[in-house]
């Protein structure tokens, strides 16, 4: 493995997508502001990562967001809010981007260059829209037609500078690594996929991925680095409830050993930020 990319999506837990109908938004617990242990982990391993932030939560928790930039990581948009991007009108999701952007900036104290679509839910019109607002990178591409939320952004005009790297003008897409299994590409690189499976079934998957990939991606979420307890409704689903609680408790110790086990395979760890900036030569 030659570069590993390490992105966090700032989000709360309440945002899921499959979580959304209970109406959870006022609930007491977050866990936002319980990602410290994550950023000390970080801080030990001597690793930068891209943390793409929901604005709505960034002026919420503004001294969580300023310890993020403070300890060296880049920072990205993830949204004013957590809607899927398909949902809204052009106008509406260029406005809010345009503003979430300002936002993240006054709050973080830094430029604001990358954007990631909640669910992966970017199409090449809204892509568009998102250049137009200022951003010089995009993270949302997945080849993972099987997820009735994610869309495959079609990337037609793009050169493919590298493995998962695309670029077109001065923009630049970053692809989320799906492995092929049979006749499926299936996510191996982080959100519900890397709780669900234990650590020696990842180390499998990795090393098959990497027999013809250089680089990889981690995409992991503030509720699967800590385990406090969420106040689930008494009446949400079994499948539901498994989503969001499997692998939550030892989660954060995975993760350890996935980025331990990269480092090893003499991998090196990039911010999207640093990554554009500097490996591809692009002002």
């Amino acid at each position: 493995m030659r570069y590993v990319y390490l992105t966090v999506d700032i989000e709360e837990w309440y945002e899921l997508d499959y979580l959304k109908e209970y109406n959870l938004k006022n609930t007491i617990v977050e866990v936002v502001p319980q990602i410290i242990d994550f950023l000390n982990m970080l801080d030990e391993l001597n690793i930068k990562a891209t943390f793409f932030i929901v604005a709505e939560i960034a002026e919420k928790n503004a001294d969580t967001i300023r310890e993020i930039k403070r300890r060296g990581h880049a920072i990205g948009c993830h949204g004013y809010d957590h809607c899927l991007l398909y949902e809204k009108t052009n106008e509406q999701f260029l406005a809010e981007i345009t503003k979430a952007k300002k936002l993240i900036e006054i709050v973080a104290k830094c430029e604001v260059d990358g954007y990631r679509a909640a669910c992966f839910s970017m199409s090449r019109e809204k892509l568009e829209l998102t250049r137009k607002a200022g951003f010089l990178y995009d993270s949302s591409k997945i080849r993972f037609d099987q997820h009735p939320l994610y869309r495959n952004l079609d990337l037609t005009g793009f050169e493919q500078l590298d493995d998962l790297v695309h670029r077109n003008g001065n923009f630049v897409e970053y692809e989320i690594p799906t492995l092929k299994l049979w006749k499926y590409n299936i996510p191996i690189s982080g959100g519900g996929y890397l709780r669900l499976f234990p650590f020696f079934i990842m180390k499998r998957l990795i090393k098959m991925y990497e027999k013809s990939h250089k680089n990889f991606l981690l995409y992991v979420h503030p509720f699967e680095l800590t385990n406090i307890k969420l106040p689930l409704p008494d009446n949400i689903g079994f499948k539901t409830k498994f989503r969001c609680l499997v692998g939550r408790k030892h989660n954060l110790r995975k993760i350890r050993k996935v980025i331990t086990f990269l480092k090893n395979q003499g991998a090196e760890f990039r911010t999207l930020t640093y990554d554009r900036k500097n490996r591809l030569g692009i002002d």
